[in-house]
C-alpha cells in the first residue's frame, strides 16, 4: 500500500502545476479521462475516491490569503484532479484488471504519450500526457499491483512539468493532507481518519 500512497500523493502534486483553464464542460476538455464508470469493490480495505474539481478555486484563494502566491496561481489554473484508488484483497480481481486494460487501451488509441512506464512482473506504473497542439492538457497516472492496489489519477488543465517539479519540491505529503483536511465536510468532501 506504500506504493499506492506515494502514487496518490505524487499524482495530486502533479495536479498543482498548470496554465489557464479553459471555460468548457469538463467532459469535453482535452486531457479528460472519464473515471466515473470504474467501480471500487466493496471488499477494498483502503479507498481514496477524490474529486478536487469543485474546491480548486477556493483552495487557490486560501493559498493566496496564506501568502503562497505560486501555489495559489497553480491551483487557480487546474481544471480538474480526479483520483480513484483502492486496495485489493490478494485474489485476482477481473473487474479491476479489465478497468486497467480499458484505460490503458484508451490512452493508447486517443494519442496519449507515455512519460513514465515501469513494469515489474505484473505490476505497472504508467504516467501519460495528452497534448492539445503544443500545450499539455492532461496527465494520467495508472498504478496497478495485482492483489495489492490500483490507482487511477487524471489531471486536466494547461499543464507545465517545470512548475510541477518546483511545486513538488516545496510541498510534502503532510502539508497536502492538512490542506485537504481543511475542506472536510465542504462540497461533499469527507475525510475518514479512523484508520490512522
Amino acid at each position: 500500500m506504500n506504493t499506492l500512497r506515494i502514487a496518490v500523493v505524487a499524482a495530486l502534486l502533479i495536479g498543482l502545476m498548470v496554465g489557464p483553464a479553459a471555460a468548457l464542460k469538463l467532459e469535453d476538455a482535452p486531457g479528460y479521462v472519464d473515471l466515473e464508470w470504474i467501480e471500487i469493490p466493496d471488499t477494498a480495505d483502503e479507498i481514496q475516491d477524490i474529486d478536487l474539481s469543485p474546491v480548486l478555486l477556493d483552495m487557490a484563494r486560501d493559498a493566496e490569503q496564506a501568502g503562497d502566491s505560486s501555489l495559489a496561481k497553480a491551483l487557480g489554473m487546474v481544471h480538474s484532479i480526479r483520483v480513484k484508488s483502492w486496495s485489493l484483497d490478494g485474489d485476482g480481481d477481473p473487474d479491476t484488471e479489465q478497468a486497467v486494460k480499458r484505460i490503458t487501451d484508451r490512452l493508447r488509441s486517443d494519442g496519449w504519450k507515455r512519460l513514465i512506464y515501469v513494469k515489474d512482473d505484473d505490476e505497472i506504473i504508467a504516467v501519460s500526457t495528452f497534448y492539445d497542439g503544443e500545450d499539455m492538457a492532461g496527465l494520467m497516472l495508472v498504478a496497478y499491483e495485482p492483489g495489492d492496489s490500483v490507482t487511477f489519477v487524471n489531471v486536466v488543465g494547461d499543464l507545465d512539468l517545470g512548475t510541477l517539479f518546483k511545486l513538488a519540491s516545496e510541498i510534502d505529503s503532510d502539508n497536502l493532507e492538512e490542506l485537504l483536511e481543511e475542506y472536510d465536510g465542504k462540497y461533499g468532501i469527507e475525510s475518514d481518519d479512523d484508520d490512522e
